[in-house]
């Protein structure tokens, strides 16, 4: 007979050290995922501050999202959608390089569970476990990494290439193909020894990210640093933030507060915000009960560690007889990441860039077993392929007819600054 597994709680003194940690204990099984929000206090809706979740006791790895509906039933589960599923909701293809070779789509049932909330610690098992567990845990004795070594990440494309590229899109935009597209490049580096968890936590604890996640299964390892969230669903009510427009952050408060009035007033900023908006909205009819859209917050300035970011906040209630996977269905890829209208826009970037966008625009996130979600939006991240020791940094920008292709040259550069100036 099988003994039912009780949550037991530790208070613990230094929440950080304990977090970094945990991963190194996690890293000793072949799959885990984190989800931190970094006590994030600005965003509505927030669920949890840390959540790990340990080793897989059931997975489903796809290449479509025909099995998730029947796999996600009545249990917690974490994982990832990429990018590249928009070839099943659409007659859309991907023919670009791929160099990671991931999945399209992977979820897990998790074994052990642990869950950070105001100091205090909770694991899924009874106590003589789950203490042998926080003490092996805090035993750990991190690595010292002093090395100041530089590592030169390669750009897929040029200056030149980039601006030209910009400027093709713009010609789109001028024949109404579009109205915006988002447009990504890649930093790559090969034949790299990569120590995935001691750089997520070395990034982690400077770029305080809201939607930040870690997470492996076999070769494979993401680490995202993403301030946006895709899609949440809690109870009858779907969330959406999607974020459009960015400026640097001053370190004094005076010179910073002006820059997040200049992001809000720039004309060029707020319509891309506001085209993506619409495009939401109008997924979100798909699946929302008539009347039932709104948003809640327009153009509204977060501050984050390196940057301020313009983001809408839009919600709906949603239709009775449909399901989560037919929500994330109807609203999948983000509109952040494509452009307007979508399937154009996605035809667009097909053509333009190089590389498969892969998890990067895709989605990393969990189901609950009271049938609720929620997804970040895969952007500030770096994929590594264990294997093949490949590893992948793609960062975006949105392109409108007003766009300066070399102040969004440039934004690219503050977007990666935090994590490139890590590596």
């Amino acid at each position: 007979m099988k003994t039912q597994q009780e949550n037991t709680t530790f208070k613990i003194e230094n929440i950080s050290l304990f977090k970094q940690k945990a991963l190194h204990w996690a890293n000793m099984f072949s799959t885990f995922c984190a989800l931190d929000n970094n006590e994030y206090k600005y965003y509505n809706y927030s669920s949890f501050e840390y959540i790990l979740a340990v080793d897989s006791i059931s997975f489903l790895e796809d290449n479509n999202f025909d099995k998730l509906e029947n796999f996600k039933e009545n249990k917690n589960i974490f994982g990832y959608f990429s990018y590249d599923l928009k070839n099943e909701l659409e007659k859309l293809s991907s023919s670009n390089k791929d160099k990671l070779k991931m999945p399209l789509l992977f979820f897990f049932e998790a074994r052990y569970l642990l869950k950070i909330k105001n100091n205090t610690v909770s694991i899924n098992r009874n106590y003589p476990e789950a203490f042998h567990i926080l003490d092996y845990i805090e035993n750990i004795k991190l690595p010292k990494n002093n090395s100041k070594k530089k590592l030169d990440l390669k750009l897929n494309v040029s200056k030149n290439e980039y601006i030209q590229n910009v400027k093709k899109i713009q010609e789109h935009i001028i024949e109404g193909d579009v109205y915006e597209l988002n447009y990504c490049v890649e930093y790559f580096k090969e034949n790299i020894d990569f120590e995935a968890i001691d750089v997520f936590n070395k990034i982690n604890i400077k770029s305080k990210a809201p939607f930040s996640s870690l997470l492996k299964f076999k070769e494979f390892y993401i680490l995202s640093f993403s301030p946006e969230r895709f899609l949440k669903k809690q109870s009858n009510k779907i969330i959406s933030q999607p974020i459009k427009g960015t400026i640097r952050k001053s370190k004094i408060f005076a010179k910073n507060e002006q820059l997040k009035a200049n992001l809000k007033a720039d004309i060029k900023e707020r319509a891309e915000n506001v085209m993506i908006v619409d495009l939401l909205r109008n997924d979100l009819t798909k699946s929302a009960k008539t009347g039932t859209i709104k948003v809640e917050e327009l153009f509204e300035v977060y501050e984050f560690e390196t940057i301020n970011q313009m983001i809408s906040t839009i919600v709906a209630e949603k239709k009775s007889d449909i399901s989560n996977i037919e929500i994330i269905k109807n609203t999948f890829p983000m509109g952040s990441m494509t452009g307007a209208p979508k399937i154009r826009a996605m035809q667009i970037i097909e053509d333009i860039e190089k590389q498969k966008r892969g998890i990067y625009s895709g989605a990393i996130g969990y189901f609950t077993n009271d049938n609720d979600f929620d997804f970040n939006v895969v952007i500030r991240s770096l994929v590594y392929n264990e294997n093949t020791k490949y590893l992948s940094l793609q960062v975006g920008g949105a392109i409108t007819y007003d766009s300066v292709p070399e102040k969004e040259w440039q934004e690219t550069k503050i977007k990666v600054k935090a994590i490139v100036e890590e590596l």
